[in-house]
């Protein structure tokens, strides 16, 4: 008799525990959906706001190209100067080339965290969220 209860423990103990790998192996999932949508979602809308920026330069520089050219006289010059401010822009990012995927790198790696440390608490409550076993 205490064989069978013995055996009837180990079977639940075992289901138990089976249920508890699949569910940690589905929070695991879910929280890896959750981080690469947080990063894409940080990419989008850096993506969206670098075109709004690069068109409104854009447009700024054709405005100067044409200022200059009504001031110099020549639209060469004109066009020239503005070349040379994109060259020089160019240049300067090519210099930063480090320092701007290092902030980059860290843009993605805070929003990775600040999602990581939401799980930590839902995952490991603290003394005043503890459930009474």
């Amino acid at each position: 008799m205490a064989t069978k209860n013995a055996e009837e423990v180990f079977s639940e103990l075992k289901e138990d525990i089976s249920k508890y790998a699949e569910l940690k192996l589905e929070l695991i999932k879910l929280n890896a959906y959750e981080q690469t949508g947080k990063v894409l979602a940080v990419l989008s809308y850096g993506l969206v706001l670098f075109a709004l920026v690069a068109t409104a330069v854009l447009f700024i520089l054709l405005t100067l190209g044409f200022l200059l050219s009504e001031w110099l006289h020549s639209t060469i010059a004109g066009f020239g100067i503005v070349a040379a401010i994109y060259l020089i822009q160019i240049a300067v990012l090519i210099i930063n080339r480090n320092r701007i995927r290092r902030k980059i790198m860290n843009i993605i790696i805070s929003a990775l965290n600040t999602n990581g440390k939401d799980n930590d608490a839902a995952t490991n409550p603290g003394p005043e969220q503890k459930n009474p076993e």
